[in-house]
C-alpha cells in the first residue's frame, strides 16, 4: 500500500520523490516506503522527537543531498487518527500541476482510510487473540471449579450414604448370635457400600470423553424409594418415616444417582423437622412420566430464602451444611430429562418432587 502510493505520486502526479511514513504504537514516525530520483540516506534519518509536519520536513531536508528541491508533507489522517505522513519532494522549477496536487491529496486521504482500516483490523485481531486466551484460561479455571464442586458434591453424598454404616456395624455386634439378622444387616451394608462405590465412579465419569459410558438404564422408582428409605433410617432418630408407593412407569436414569438424590432430600427433610416430625416418601405417575417425592411437615421454606435454595454453596445450616444437596438433586433431575418441583407454605412443610419421562416417551 505505501509503496504503491509513493510510486503513483512520482509516476502519475509529477513529483520527483515520495516518502511514505507511518506511526508506531508510541506515535513516532517510521519510514514505510521511499521512491523516486532523489538520493536520501535513510540510515541517518533521525525521526526521534519529531511531532509535527514542520519538524518532519526539516528532518528529511537534512538528508537531502540537493537543496534545489522543495518538500511538502501531507498528514495521513482518518477518523481523527494520525497514521503517518506523505512527504513529496519536487523541483521548484517543475512542481506538480494543480490536478497533480489534487490527485496527491485524494490518494493521501484514501491511503489514510486504508491504514485506519488496517489498524482497526489489527486492533480487533489483538482483542480477539486476548479474548481467546482469556477464554482458554476461563475454560481451564471453570473445569477446575467444576471438578472442585463435583468433589465436594461427592464428598457430601458419600457422607450421607456411609453414615449408616457405623450403626449397622454396632447392630451386627448386638445380634451376633442371630444368623438371620446378621445376614440381613450384612445385606444392607453391602447395598450401602455398593452405592458408595457407584458414587465415587462419578469422579471417573467426569473425566470420560464418551457419554455412552454412563448411560441411564430403565429404573423402578419404587425400588429406588425403598433403598433410599433403608439407607436413611439410621439418621431418623425420633422422626417418623412413611413410604407410600404408587405405580410409576419405568424411567431412564442412573440408579445410584437416584438413590443419592432421594437420600439428600430425606436428610434435608429430617433436618427441617429437627428429627421430631414426619417425613413421607412417595412415588406415582403423571404427565406421561413417573415421580418420586419427599415431603415433611416442618416449618416450610422461609420466603426470604426461597429464591436462593437452589444456589450452589448456599446453606442455612452453618458449618454443618455444604449448600450442595439441592443443587445436586436439581442437576440430577435435569440431566435425565426431568424436573424438580418444589411446593412449600410457611408453617405447612415442604415437598420436593422429581419427575422423569417414562422410558420410551418422546
Amino acid at each position: 500500500m505505501s509503496s504503491l502510493l509513493a510510486e503513483t505520486v512520482v509516476d502519475k502526479c509529477g513529483a520527483f520523490h515520495a516518502l511514505v511514513l507511518g506511526t508506531d504504537d508510541t506515535g513516532d514516525f517510521k519510514v514505510l516506503s521511499s521512491y523516486g530520483g532523489c538520493k536520501l540516506d535513510l540510515s541517518v534519518l533521525d525521526l526521534s522527537g519529531v511531532a509535527s509536519m514542520a519538524e518532519l520536513r526539516d528532518a528529511v531536508m537534512k538528508i537531502c543531498s540537493d537543496r534545489s528541491y522543495s518538500f511538502r508533507t501531507l498528514p495521513l489522517i482518518s477518523d481523527a487518527g494520525l497514521f503517518g505522513a506523505l512527504g513529496v519532494l519536487y523541483l521548484e522549477s517543475r512542481p506538480p500541476a494543480g490536478k497533480g496536487w489534487s490527485l496527491i491529496e485524494g490518494l493521501t486521504e484514501l491511503t489514510a482510510i486504508s491504514l485506519n482500516k488496517t489498524y482497526q483490523h489489527q486492533k480487533l485481531q489483538r482483542a480477539f487473540d486476548d479474548l481467546r486466551a482469556s477464554q482458554e484460561t476461563l475454560v481451564r479455571t471453570e473445569r477446575f471449579r467444576a471438578l472442585g464442586e463435583m468433589s465436594a458434591g461427592i464428598s457430601h453424598d458419600l457422607k450421607n450414604l456411609l453414615n449408616p454404616l457405623q450403626l449397622y456395624i454396632d447392630h451386627l455386634r448386638d445380634v451376633a448370635d442371630n444368623r438371620e439378622e446378621v445376614l440381613e444387616t450384612a445385606g444392607r451394608l453391602d447395598r450401602v457400600l455398593s452405592r458408595g462405590l457407584e458414587t465415587v465412579e462419578r469422579l471417573r465419569d467426569f473425566s470420560r470423553l464418551s457419554p455412552g459410558e454412563s448411560e441411564a438404564i430403565a429404573t423402578d422408582l419404587n425400588a429406588m424409594a425403598r433403598e433410599a428409605v433403608e439407607i436413611s433410617k439410621a439418621k431418623l432418630a425420633s422422626a417418623h418415616l412413611t413410604l407410600e408407593l404408587g405405580s410409576p412407569p419405568a424411567v431412564l436414569l442412573r440408579p445410584a444417582d437416584c438413590v443419592t438424590a432421594v437420600v439428600n432430600l430425606i436428610f434435608n427433610a429430617v433436618d427441617a423437622i429437627e428429627a421430631r416430625g414426619t417425613v413421607t416418601v412417595r412415588t406415582g405417575s403423571s404427565d406421561g412420566g413417573g415421580w418420586i417425592e419427599v415431603e415433611d411437615n416442618g416449618p416450610g421454606i422461609p420466603l426470604e430464602i426461597r429464591s436462593r435454595i437452589m444456589e450452589p454453596l448456599f446453606t442455612t445450616k452453618g458449618n454443618q451444611g455444604t449448600g450442595l444437596g439441592l443443587p445436586i438433586v436439581y442437576a440430577f433431575a435435569l440431566k435425565h430429562g426431568g424436573r424438580l418441583d418444589i411446593a412449600s407454605e410457611p408453617g405447612h412443610g415442604a415437598r420436593f418432587r422429581m419427575w422423569f419421562p417414562a422410558r420410551g416417551a418422546s
